[in-house]
């Protein structure tokens, strides 16, 4: 790690004015989340004490199995919640032009949202979903609610944004993102319209971002017919596909029929060969295993992954190699959660800087 920062560091430094000149489209989803800590105990004088591991909050609730118990919640804060807003508020904040096409309120937009990035252009269909996101030390445990996301499929999106318009939006990005596939029920709907209706249209070999979310409430047959979409889209956008030690293993189970591996490098090679697409850490120069900025006391946790998403996604838009690209994703996620706040890419050179200093 200690040699390759450099070298990172070098590279968006020379490559400060590419951001600008780029453009994402992204979809399709959109929250409005409320951060919270659950309250375990409280004493005269003292500040409430909250549960501060999963664990320790699921033991809790073992004991009090057969009987009716309460608990208080410290709200945090409500801020822009979804995996599309949130990892699309960080590109803009890297300077990129961002359409964001979600849930973000219809037919006005949710107050919430005025929040976004100057550089984040919303194209809305539905009314967005609610989420309160209960933060641990060690995690966090998310509870939504998706309203109108849960029947919003093609048509709706379709005739709400308009088929010319999302031809030319996918027509001009450079880059095109598809997140949360797993909470919108509609999603392989969306997908399979954009198929059918955008993408032939469209000319032009772009590249693609995917990532499912936790698809643990999917069955197997939902999750294999997501990932032969991504084949169908490959025909028109090179593709990228990122998950987490958790999603591997129930991609890997939907595609083998058979109980994933331990170690999440096996797991990753044997869905990489199944696709024949990239994944993250995985492409046709081979496996690149890198090692995460680890933040002591994180502010936030909740949208962790997106800004990962983000900075890797601004990082293949550079043309930078699978190690730097991962390297990057993480120093962006790594800054976030350090924070609670998104960056440009100048602080986000100096937060890696302050990495290299101290390695």
């Amino acid at each position: 790690m200690k040699k390759i920062l450099p070298k990172l560091i070098t590279a968006l430094n020379e490559s400060k004015t590419v951001l600008p000149q780029k453009k994402i489209t992204a979809g399709f989803d959109g929250f409005v989340d409320t951060i919270a800590k659950i309250i375990k105990e409280k004493k005269p004088g003292r500040e409430p004490a909250h549960f501060k591991t999963i664990k320790q909050f699921g033991n809790y609730i073992n004991e009090k199995a057969g009987a009716s118990f309460s608990l208080e919640i410290e709200a945090i804060s409500s801020r822009i919640g979804g995996n599309m807003p949130i990892m699309t508020n960080a590109l803009g904040h890297f300077g990129i032009a961002v359409n964001c096409v979600g849930a973000l309120g219809h037919p006005v937009l949710h107050p919430v949202f005025s929040d976004l990035s100057p550089n984040c252009k919303a194209y809305s269909f539905a009314d967005p979903g609610t989420s309160t996101a209960y933060e641990f030390n060690d995690g966090k445990i998310l509870l939504g609610n998706n309203g109108q996301l849960n029947t919003a499929g093609w048509e709706l999106v379709k005739n709400k944004i308009g088929a010319d318009t999302l031809i030319d939006l996918y027509r001009n990005s450079d880059l095109a993102c598809f997140v949360n596939w797993s909470e919108i029920d509609a999603s392989t709907d969306i997908w399979k319209g954009l198929l059918r209706d955008v993408f032939p249209n469209t000319n032009k070999k772009q590249l693609s971002f995917f990532d499912l979310s936790d698809c643990s409430k999917r069955s197997k047959e939902a999750i294999s017919e997501a990932m032969m979409l991504l084949k169908a889209f490959s025909k028109y956008t090179h593709v990228a596909l990122g998950l987490n030690h958790n999603e591997s293993k129930l991609i890997y189970q939907a595609l083998y029929q058979k109980k994933a591996p331990k170690e999440l490098v096996k797991c990753g090679e044997k869905i990489f060969q199944k696709l024949g697409k990239e994944s993250v850490g995985y492409n046709a120069a081979g496996i690149h295993p890198v090692k995460t900025f680890f933040v002591k006391k994180p502010v936030i946790s909740t949208g962790a992954g997106d800004n990962f998403n983000a900075g890797f996604c601004a990082a293949q838009l550079l043309e930078l190699d699978m190690e730097l690209s991962l390297i990057l994703a993480n120093a962006v996620a790594g800054s976030y959660v350090s924070t609670g706040k998104n960056h440009d890419m100048e602080s986000i050179i100096k937060f890696i800087e302050h990495v290299a200093e101290n390695l």
